[in-house]
């Protein structure tokens, strides 16, 4: 699928005359709810194709779509909800819906036509780039479809092309025609929403795959196969596991057929690097609860454990295309956690990499006992910023809900750059506090920590959350903690399915 962007009208003006549409083609415009009626966007159309829209029942609420034929071809009119409320995911939202259509109606060629003063948002900073980025993430994103295990594929077509353009030459509202370096901006940032959206979908994709098909030996192929173009990637085994320590990892993999891996990936800039960054993704390719077994329904979905890792992998296809002045690390634990004949148990102690001994009263609190040894290897590297990525703990969606991701730092600023990083990407976050009096909460009598927090005292999660920071604890580099398990399969601009929230825009 090519996504462009074009700095010349797309479609004619009231009155003037137009060639025939083709009938392949389906030409999309945006249009606002004002109360009871629906305007358009922008460009100009006739009155009579949106008023018969109208009469369909079309409101113009954000995502909804409406169809109206013209001639041979397909005008499709997209809501976008109240002027005020459009921002980023309202655009996403709109790309996704006319590209679900025209992949259904079997439509190749799809003209997006712009509104000339098209809605700038970002606490009042947006810009055109910003917003043509968002649409071509959405238009990417709404294209996916997870059909590999399918027999029978169906006839899906897909889609040719897409164009995002003007009705006219004017942006803003004013009458200046789109510069040269306007156009130049507007191409580049469809070009990097197609990077943000193709990495969201190889997520997804990992994400998505039966977890007999994305064990640590197979994923660690996959990482392999992203060397190049700056990146290095090495993958640590179970012998060198052992031989550098990593006994919380390899406690958890006690009860699996298969072997664990950590794997570390490094992207360097051409030039010379302005700062240093560490990904850390969790990666429990299945969890069964291990002897602390889950229930049958808790394991439905468990193959979702190894988002954060997928996150991580996602990070290190996209990079080489986005040329970044800043080294990027990554840190990819992976294992299995099941109930097998040498599993660890309920009272068991393990050292991890860093040399703190856990205490394991929970099996199924593993994503912060592989962490642990996750976060001392991401230490070891120095870098500026250790950002950590998991779907752990339930506790949060118990306090959030699946509209938000938790998140929890050491770095006042880093916090504040993470939430202003998600608005722009779509993902709402809520800070947690990280609270030096709950590291009371897993002390152990037995080893320095315990892996889960007192039964009935307070904040209980909130313990386990310090738990999931102690290797980090006085190791110096800003440090956050990105949990969003529970809202990984939300968004419907990005199918059903797990929606392959990443760190791209981080």
């Amino acid at each position: 699928m090519k996504i462009l962007y074009s700095s010349h009208a797309l479609a004619p003006r009231r009155g003037s005359r137009s060639t025939p549409m083709r009938s392949s083609r389906a030409v999309a415009y945006l249009v606002y709810s004002e109360g009871e009626g629906v305007r358009l966007a922008g460009g100009a159309l006739e009155s009579s194709l949106l008023a018969e829209a109208r009469e369909d029942g079309f409101t113009g609420k954000s995502g909804t779509l409406a169809m109206v034929r013209r001639g041979g071809a397909r005008v499709l009119f997209v809501g976008m909800g109240k002027r005020e409320d459009v921002d980023g995911n309202v655009l996403r939202l709109a790309a996704a819906s006319v590209v679900r259509h025209s992949i259904e109606a079997h439509l190749p060629d799809v003209q997006f036509v712009l509104p000339d003063s098209i809605p700038l948002w970002a606490e009042g900073k947006g810009t055109l780039p910003s917003a043509l980025q968002a649409l071509s993430e959405g238009a990417v994103m709404g294209a996916y479809c997870f059909d590999a295990y399918k027999s029978k594929k169906g006839k899906r077509a897909g889609i040719r092309e897409i164009v995002f353009g003007f009705a006219g030459l004017s942006l803003t509202g004013g009458k200046k025609k789109i510069a040269g370096a306007e156009s130049v901006a507007g191409k580049q940032a469809v070009a990097r929403g197609v990077v943000f959206g193709e990495a969201v979908n190889f997520a997804r994709d990992l994400i998505n795959r039966p977890p007999s098909d994305k064990r640590p030996a197979v994923l660690a192929a996959v990482a392999k196969s992203l060397a190049g173009q700056g990146v290095s990637v090495r993958v640590y085994g179970k012998a060198e596991l052992k031989r550098m320590g990593a006994h919380a990892l390899l406690g958890v993999n006690r009860g699996s057929a298969h072997p664990p891996a950590l794997i570390h990936f490094r992207y360097r800039p051409s030039g010379k690097a302005k700062g240093s960054v560490v990904f850390v993704g969790k990666g429990v390719t299945f969890d069964s609860g291990g002897l602390s077994l889950k229930p049958a329904d808790g394991m439905m979905t468990m193959k979702y454990d190894m988002a954060g890792a997928a996150t991580v992998f996602a990070l290190f296809q996209a990079l080489p295309r986005l040329n970044l002045s800043v080294e990027v690390h990554g840190v990819a634990v992976l294992t299995e956690n099941m109930p097998g004949p040498d599993a660890y148990k309920p009272g068991d102690v393990v050292k991890a990499l860093n040399g703190k001994t856990i205490e394991v009263l929970n099996t199924d609190a593993e994503g912060r006992v592989i962490l642990a040894d996750a976060l001392s290897f991401a230490s070891s590297l120095k870098a500026d910023v250790i950002i950590d990525v998991a779907t752990l703990t339930g506790a949060a969606s118990v306090a959030l809900g699946k509209a938000y991701a938790a998140l929890m730092s050491n770095s006042p600023p880093l916090e504040k750059n993470l939430l202003n990083a998600g608005a722009r990407a779509g993902e709402k976050m809520w800070p947690l506090p990280l609270e030096k009096s709950y590291l009371e909460h897993i002390q152990s009598k037995v080893a320095d920590f315990k892996n889960i927090g007192n039964p009935g005292r307070r904040a209980p999660s909130s313990g386990g959350f310090s738990f999931n920071n102690l290797s980090a604890i006085g190791v110096g580099p800003m440090w956050i903690w990105h949990r969003w398990g529970g809202t990984e399969r939300g968004h419907c601009w990005r199918r059903p399915g797990p929606r392959g929230h990443w760190c791209g825009h981080f």
